[in-house]
Parts: C-alpha cells; structure tokens; sequence
C-alpha cells in the first residue's frame, strides 16, 4: 500500500490558481511592503491559461512552460520576480493554509539573473528629459532621485513629517530592505522641495510609480524625437542618428543608479554611499556602481611621478 510504502499523499483542496492567489491578495497583501508591484505580477498570473487549473493538477512542467513564454517578453530578472511572487503565494498555501503539499515553482530552474545595468544617464539627457514632460511632479521626482540616490517609492511615499528641510533631512521609516534610513538632502533637492505646494493628506507627492515612470518614458522619447530632429537640421546622415544611443534605453531608475556611481566617482566610500543609497550589502551597491573608464583614467594621471 502507498501508506505503508511512505507514498500516500493526503487529498488537496479542490482550489483553482486563480482562487489561490485571490485569497493570498485579500489575506497576506494588506500587511507587505510593496505590494501594489507585488499585486499587479499576482494580476498577470491570474490572466495567464494556468488560472483554472486546480492546485492538484499543476505540475512544474506547467510552470516552466509560462516561465519560458514569459522570458520571450521580458528580461530574465522580470521572470525570476514573477516566479518568486508565485512561490510565495503557495509557500503560504502549503504552509499555512494546507491546501497543498507541494510548491511547484520550487521544482524548476530560475532564469539566471541578469547582467547589471550599466547605462549611464548624462545630466544634458536629464535637462531634455525634464523639459519634455508634460507631468507637473515628474521633474521633481528626477532631480530628488538624481540628487539623493532615493528610490522611486521612497520618494512618492515621501511625508511632510518626515521632511526636515532646515536639518536637509528626509527620514524614511520603512524602506524595501525593511530598514529606516536618514536620507542627507542638497541644496539643490531642497530647493525643489520648496518650491513643491503642501498637500492636505501631508504626502509630497501624489502620483503612483507606474504611472510616473510611463511619464518618464515618454517624456524620454519626446525628447529623443526633438534630438533627432535637430540632428537632420545639422546635417547629420539617418545611420549617424541611428547609431547614437543619446537618451535611448533611460528609465527612471537610472537616475538613482546615476547618483550611486557619481558619489564613488567623487571619492565617498562603500558604507557612506550604502549609507545614503539604502543598500544592505556591498554586492549590491556593487551592481549599481559602474564608474566611468575616463574618471580612472583621469586618476591615474593626477599619481604619475
């Protein structure tokens, strides 16, 4: 017999995927961090063919099938998130709800993670950026992330309270690691604090991150459209534009990303950056640093004998 073998599984609950993730969005979302991002990927897999099947008959070959349509759409640290939102929906089924025994998510292999981004934003491709968007908060939000090296949430969830503009303070009392952190602020983010009107609910700003970085981008086309146009006026060939990346491949992150690198280009060391950055570890304030070949260049000069 399958008892006396070790082989008897107890019967699973008759639940769809679709229910599943239902349940974890009205049981387990309300209490997490970051769960508006979290919620939208739970969105796209209940959309998926995999919603109707029940928990019984969803195997990992089924998972690995939407792992692979999924990586034809979008960069393999996209997929390994989406997989990693699913693992956790049935962690907590199997764990706590008992609705399964198994995780099928945990039986196939995670794309391996992408190389870190190393694009670099110029500040002329922030200026045009800033002067192509019709969003009254996006050239705030970009000169706050260029200036403090905060993230996008960190800067929409920012709170009057907890903005200290005679100190250039902007404190954070929870942040994606889970951690508090003392943010320094410039002169120049506290002039565009300022200059910001106060709300009544007390926030800074009132934009959700989808919809300012959908802003960004195409405030970031706009002005790769007029740079183009003015490129043809100058005289410029079609394979000349064509091979110039000048504000092609820039997104909003990119502006935290920029703030790390030139704060180590301008001698501050790991902890200080991690400091102001919110890294937890130096491997990952190590994928968000890429210094300039020229700025070593440029240091190696100013030691020669």
């Amino acid at each position: 017999m399958a008892l006396e073998r070790g082989e008897y599984q107890p019967p699973q609950a008759v639940v769809t995927l679709r229910e599943l993730i239902e349940r974890y969005e009205r049981e387990c979302l309300p209490s997490k961090r970051g769960q508006a991002q979290e919620r939208y990927v739970l969105e796209r897999w209940k959309r998926s063919s995999l919603a109707g099947k029940t928990l019984a008959s969803l195997k990992p070959a089924d998972i690995a099938r939407a792992r692979d349509e999924r990586l034809k759409e979008v960069s393999p640290t996209s997929v390994r998130r989406y997989l990693d939102t699913l693992s956790a929906v049935f962690e907590v089924a199997r764990k706590d709800w008992e609705l399964t025994t198994t995780n099928p998510v945990r039986s196939i292999r995670k794309p391996p993670p992408g190389r870190a981004r190393e694009r670099r934003v110029l500040p002329d491709e922030i200026v045009r950026i800033i002067s192509a968007t019709q969003s009254k908060d996006l050239p705030a939000v970009v000169v706050l992330a260029v200036e403090t090296a905060m993230r996008r949430a960190e800067i929409l969830g920012l709170e009057w309270s907890n903005v200290d503009l005679d100190r250039r303070i902007a404190y954070l009392p929870l942040t994606k690691n889970g951690d508090s952190r003392a943010v320094p602020l410039t002169l120049r983010a506290v002039e565009v604090l300022k200059a910001i009107p106060k709300r009544p609910d007390g926030k800074v700003f009132k934009h959700n991150g989808t919809s300012l970085s959908e802003a960004f981008r195409r405030a970031a086309a706009r002005a790769r459209q007029a740079y183009e146009h003015e490129r043809q006026q100058a005289g410029a060939t079609p394979e000349e534009i064509e091979e110039d990346n000048y504000l092609r491949d820039v997104r909003l992150h990119d502006c935290r990303h920029e703030r790390v690198s030139t704060l180590v280009e301008a001698g501050f060391g790991l902890m200080e950056v991690a400091a102001i950055s919110g890294h937890k570890t130096l491997q990952c304030l190590k994928r968000y640093t890429h210094v300039r070949t020229e700025h070593l260049i440029s240091k190696l000069d100013a030691i020669r004998a």
